[in-house]
């Protein structure tokens, strides 16, 4: 064992060793053997000095900067950069000519009331309006009419129901291209396109740019929605929904706006030594795969391939009732989870003896596929193959009744079209499944489709999609299995390859979990903690001034909280004291610590993205 030994050992040994073994006996401080021995010791002395220092760099909990990064490096382990942050938002295009419905009107009308259609051309008939715009009851109308002093458009017939409030828009002119009848144009724009939240009184503004190009089609006002990411790293870039509101120069043509979809969030400082030092001291201890501690760490290091979303924190619970291991996983925005729902809609008519179906809406379903015809509350379920979604064409045969106008259609997942004999174990085309969304059915060769009883019926993995039927004969052969349900995408489900493992891929992804254990990732439940404080400036400052600046102190301390943390309220009072010309503040809300499930989040906004901190 490495002893380092002090000046005065070393010293007082070199004088022993010579008193035993030499006729000197002059040692007393200023002699000659005595001035030679204490030379010897400062050296002796210097060099176990510079042996601690080399094992200190050489021992991650105690190196600092680079050397901690070389020595983790070792590992495999490196430190996490800082992250910029992100929003989504939208464009505008506000020359465009527009209003919005005075009066609801069904489907087959031609005459549609607007509040003001001034703006609309009053010759070069017919013209297109597009009504509806971001509602799935979008439509195209001609124009063959408009009476600005009534606001009346007469136009084709209305394909589905319009309601106050739904936006109509000029698209293109006429067939006589009159002057007064131009066309709305398209517009584009870029990727880099620069935004800004304009700055205040203790900030400077924060700029930011698409990742993504925007398009508003001619006779749209608003353009696809698109991510911006902030051109600095770090906690600085997370601001409020609406806070991004300006082009950071000239806007990219005349009338464009911006509107803020949600908040920018997900910005993240530069890990320090002591964050870097506890989560590598986490991934060096769960090395044992299938512990809690190493599901917490593989998810911890995730980030989505396609969003670049990264798991900022975990946190796990084991559902001993369910045998079910549940990993929260949060991306620093509180929203993590993205899923996907199978389509489902409902019949509006379907005469008999004809092979189609209509429905209210097919924008979201496929060109071809299985659809499960439910005629909710009979024993009535028919599934069949579409071709095609053009009208939602099926292969029903000829002579198929009628199915009832408002019978359910599900687009299904076909698990398997003829089952072989006892076959119990089959496996859904996507996953991991959302909790509480799975519905399947089966039929056997001569028999009626029956719906299974979740956890009665059958047992599903929903992190892989397997799913176990509980009778131990299993099915007839030839028995047809289907299944209606959401699945989860981006991080969550890169979160659970990670866990779970992938067959077909066990190079990337070897898994992590422990045989038998069903692993579910989910986001986890946000708990919006509001904070209302009185505060007191020191002379010469000012309370109005300092008010922002103690107010994003809270915010960020509450954001900084991680899964299952409770909100100290001393350390409210710290943080907001970080803010200089701070004499004073008074908590009068929350009076003692915010209690945290190991399932919530604490968020310091609502959830249009309004803080929830109020400094008085």
């Amino acid at each position: 064992m490495f002893t380092p030994r002090t000046y005065e050992q070393i010293l007082n040994d070199m004088v022993a060793y010579m008193q035993s073994r030499t006729a000197i006996s002059d040692y007393n401080v200023g002699s000659v053997i005595r001035t030679i021995l204490e030379a010897a010791a400062l050296e002796d002395d210097e060099q176990y000095f510079q042996m601690v220092q080399l094992l200190d760099l050489y021992s991650y909990t105690t190196a600092a900067g680079e050397d901690l990064d070389r020595r983790l490096s070792d590992f495999g382990l490196t430190r996490k950069p800082a992250v910029a942050a992100t929003a989504r938002i939208k464009f505008s295009d506000n020359t465009l000519t527009r209003t919005t419905t005075a009066l609801d009107a069904l489907a087959g009308a031609t005459l549609l009331t607007g509040y003001d259609t001034t703006k609309f051309p009053t010759s070069g008939y017919p013209y297109t309006i597009r009504i509806g715009e971001g509602t799935s009851r979008t439509q195209n109308l001609t124009v063959s009419a408009n009476n600005t002093s009534t606001g009346e458009l007469t136009t084709s017939a209305l394909a589905f129901n319009v309601y106050i409030g739904d936006r109509i828009a000029f698209v293109t002119g006429g067939t006589l291209a009159s002057p007064s009848a131009p066309t709305a144009p398209a517009r584009t724009l870029g990727i880099g396109t620069e935004l800004q939240a304009p700055p205040t009184v203790s900030e400077v503004a924060r700029i930011y740019a698409t990742t993504e190009p925007a398009f508003i089609i001619g006779g749209n006002f608003y353009s696809n929605e698109v991510r911006v990411k902030c051109t600095t790293s770090g906690t600085a870039g997370n601001v409020g929904t609406g806070r991004i509101s300006q082009f950071s120069s000239s806007a990219p043509f005349v009338g464009a706006g911006i509107v803020s979809i949600s908040q920018a969030s997900g910005g993240m400082q530069r890990q320090s030594d002591a964050e870097f030092r506890a989560e590598a001291m986490e991934q060096l201890q769960s090395l044992s795969r299938g512990t809690p501690l190493a599901l917490k760490s593989a998810a911890t290091k995730v980030t989505d391939p396609i969003t670049q979303a990264t798991v900022t924190s975990s946190n796990l619970v084991e559902d001993f009732t369910n045998n079910e291991v549940i990993v929260y996983v949060d991306d620093g925005t509180g929203g993590a989870a993205r899923s996907t729902a199978l389509p489902t809609d409902s019949i509006t008519a379907d005469p008999a003896g004809i092979s189609f179906l209509t429905p209210v809406d097919l924008s979201d379903w496929p060109e071809s596929g299985w659809v499960l015809i439910d005629e909710q509350g009979t024993t009535d379920i028919e599934v069949t193959a579409f071709t095609s979604n053009d009208g939602l064409t099926l292969t029903l045969p000829a002579a198929a009744a009628a199915h009832e106008v408002g019978s359910v259609i599900n687009f299904v997942d076909m698990v398997s079209e003829a089952a072989e004999a006892t076959q119990r174990r089959f496996s859904l085309t996507n996953y991991p499944v959302v909790r509480g969304t799975d519905r399947i059915w089966t039929q056997p060769p001569s028999g009626l489709w029956q719906l299974l009883v979740r956890d009665v019926d059958y047992i599903l993995n929903r992190g892989n999609g397997e799913f176990q039927l509980t009778d131990v004969g299993g099915v007839l052969v030839g028995t047809r299995v289907v299944a209606h349900y959401s699945y989860y995408t981006n991080l969550i489900a890169e979160v659970q390859k990670v866990l779970e493992g992938v067959v077909t891929d066990p190079v990337n992804y070897p898994g992590v979990k422990a045989a038998g254990i069903f692993v579910s990732v989910e986001q986890p439940v946000i708990k919006r903690v509001s904070v209302v404080c009185g505060i007191t400036a020191a002379d010469g400052y000012v309370e109005s001034d300092l008010a922002p600046a103690v107010q994003r102190a809270i915010e960020s301390y509450i954001s900084s909280r991680r899964i299952g943390q409770d909100i100290i309220s001393s350390k409210l009072i710290d943080v907001a004291f970080s803010v200089p010309g701070l004499a004073d503040i008074r908590i009068v809300s929350p009076t003692s610590n915010v209690i945290v499930l190991e399932s919530e989040l604490a968020y310091p906004f609502s959830a249009s993205g309004e803080s929830l901190v109020q400094v008085l």
